[in-house]
C-alpha cells in the first residue's frame, strides 16, 4: 500500500467510526419514542449523545472533504461511512433510504467544499463550514426519521398507548392532591373516585385520538426538529473549532502539507 493510500485510510477512519456511532444512536432512537412522549433525564441524555454524534460526524466529514483526493476516493469514503451507519443501525428499507440520503448529501458536500477551496487564495476552515449546515440538517433528519419510523411501526402493530407506570404516577399524584381537600375520613373514597374518573377520561381521549394515530410520529418529529436544529446551529462552531486544531496537527505529523500554486488570471482591459 502506498503512503498516499495509507494516509487516506487514516483520514477515513474517524468518519467511518463516527457514522457507526451515529448509527448506534439511530438504533436507540428507533425504539425510544416513549422517552420523547414523556420527557425525562433518560431522553435528555439520549439527545445529548445524538448531538455529540452529529458533532463527531461533522469533524470527520470536514477532514475527508478537505484532504481526501481525488474526489472519487472521497466519494468512496462517504459510501463506506454509509455502510458503517447501516451496520450500527439496522438494515431495513427506511434505514437504507435515509442512509442513501446521507451519502448523496455527503458527496455533494465534498464537491461544494472542493469548489470553495478553489475560489480561495489561502486555506481557511471557513471553507469547510459553508456546506456543513445542509449536512447537519440531513443527519438530524436521519436521527429523527429513525425515531418517527420506529414509532410508526409500533402504532401500526399495537396502536397508540401511554406507559402504564406513567399513567399510574400521574393518577396517584392528582388523586392525592384532590383528596387532601376532603375530610380525613373521606379521603380514601375520594381518591378511588378520582382514579376512576380519570381512567374513564383517559380511555375516552384515547378513543377519540385513534383516527389520528398515524399522524402522531410526524407530529412528534416536527416538534423535536426545530428546537434541535436551533441548538445544532448554535453549536456548529464547535466542530469548526476542533477542525481548526486538527488541520495544523495533521501538518505537524506529516499527513498534510501546505502547497503554493501559481494561477494564470485573465482579465478584460482597454486595448
Amino acid at each position: 500500500m502506498s503512503t498516499r493510500c495509507l494516509k487516506i485510510v487514516l483520514l477515513a477512519i474517524p468518519l467511518i467510526g463516527a457514522t457507526y456511532f451515529f448509527g448506534m444512536i439511530c438504533h436507540e432512537m428507533d425504539a425510544a419514542y416513549r422517552l420523547f412522549l414523556f420527557p425525562s433525564g433518560e431522553s435528555l441524555l439520549l439527545l445529548l449523545r445524538m448531538l455529540l454524534a452529529l458533532g463527531i460526524v461533522a469533524v470527520g466529514a470536514g477532514i475527508v472533504a478537505v484532504l481526501v483526493r481525488p474526489l472519487w476516493s472521497a466519494f468512496i469514503v462517504f459510501s463506506l461511512s454509509g455502510a458503517a451507519l447501516l451496520l450500527g443501525w439496522e438494515i431495513a428499507w427506511h434505514s437504507i433510504a435515509l442512509t442513501v440520503l446521507y451519502v448523496v448529501v455527503g458527496t455533494a458536500y465534498v464537491v461544494g467544499t472542493e469548489n470553495e477551496l478553489r475560489q480561495r487564495i489561502k486555506f481557511s476552515v471557513r471553507s469547510v463550514s459553508e456546506g456543513q449546515g445542509v449536512l447537519l440538517a440531513v443527519l438530524l433528519i436521519v436521527a429523527l426519521g429513525s425515531l418517527a419510523l420506529g414509532y410508526h411501526e409500533h402504532i401500526r402493530r399495537e396502536g397508540f398507548s401511554i406507559p402504564e407506570n406513567y399513567v399510574s404516577r400521574t393518577f396517584e399524584e392528582v388523586a392525592r392532591r384532590i383528596a387532601l381537600r376532603a375530610p380525613v375520613a373521606e379521603r380514601e373514597a375520594v381518591q378511588s373516585e378520582v382514579r376512576q374518573q380519570f381512567r374513564h377520561m383517559l380511555d375516552y381521549m384515547l378513543q377519540r385520538l385513534e383516527p389520528f394515530e398515524r399522524f402522531l410520529p410526524l407530529a412528534l418529529t416536527l416538534s423535536l426538529f426545530m428546537p434541535l436544529w436551533t441548538i445544532t446551529r448554535l453549536l456548529s462552531w464547535i466542530p469548526m473549532l476542533i477542525l481548526g486544531g486538527v488541520f495544523p496537527f495533521l501538518r505537524a505529523v506529516g499527513i498534510a502539507k501546505v502547497t503554493a500554486e501559481t494561477l494564470e488570471v485573465k482579465r478584460l482591459v482597454l486595448g
